[in-house]
């Protein structure tokens, strides 16, 4: 797959400890008009399984005005090292809610430092 840099949030980013993502998406300057017709979806991927278990890791969508979003929009992933957070491939694939303000991230929340896990986030039109 080939990916567009301006449409990556996560790239092997090491989640070890609550951040946000690597990359914030300005979706006037990706083009993407959200609502028009075309569904965008968010892909997360686990790259390298965590080795901490009993752990969890809740993954926010943001969105804001300015190149520092802030608000949440919505949850698209809680998981424990227990379970999906143990397993290298497709975390999550979710269309994205058409009321988005210009600028979007993602932001990972851990409940304890987690060791090992990285993960890769993008937009898509498939």
């Amino acid at each position: 797959m080939i990916m567009d840099e301006k449409l990556i949030f996560s790239d092997a980013q090491a989640i070890t400890v609550s951040a946000q993502s690597s990359n914030d998406i300005d979706l006037g300057a990706a083009g993407l008009d959200i609502g028009a017709g075309t569904p965008i979806y968010l892909n997360i991927f686990l790259d390298t399984a965590f080795t901490t278990s009993a752990n969890t890791l809740a993954i926010t969508l943001r969105h804001g005005t300015t190149s520092k979003p802030d608000t949440t929009i919505l949850t698209v992933l809680e998981a424990t090292a227990t379970s999906s957070l143990l397993t290298v491939g497709l975390l999550r694939k979710i269309a994205l809610p058409n009321d988005l303000a210009e600028f979007i991230d993602l932001y990972y929340t851990c409940s304890t430092t987690l060791a090992a896990g990285k993960i890769t986030a993008f937009l898509s039109l498939d």
